[in-house]
């Protein structure tokens, strides 16, 4: 059974990633094309796995900062990391994404 906690995180998920679009239109970020991934822990933490649709683009970079900066303002949601997979030097894209 999931947490008070969690369910309240779950509930801010889906509000913000919802209507968030992939930034070159390609549809919404949700897609399985671009969202590989996703764990709530029971402390209402997110983990996001997603592979960018253009793999050396800065648009896609920027959208996904701005993506864990809207989970971030949601008070549900105590912190957020997004594992950027499937492009290369992701650990680059990682750091970017987290710092």
């Amino acid at each position: 059974m999931a947490s008070k906690a969690e369910r309240a995180a779950k509930r801010q998920v889906v509000a913000v990633m919802g209507e968030w679009q992939e930034p070159h239109g390609s549809g919404p970020i949700t897609d399985e094309r671009f969202l590989k991934g996703i764990e709530i822990t029971e402390l209402g933490s997110v983990k996001l796995w997603v592979e960018p649709a253009r793999a050396h683009c800065p648009c896609c970079l920027l959208d996904l900062v701005d993506l864990r900066a809207a989970l971030l303002k949601k008070r549900q949601i105590p912190e957020v990391h997004i594992e950027v997979v499937g492009v290369p030097d992701t650990h680059r894209w990682n750091a970017a994404v987290n710092e």
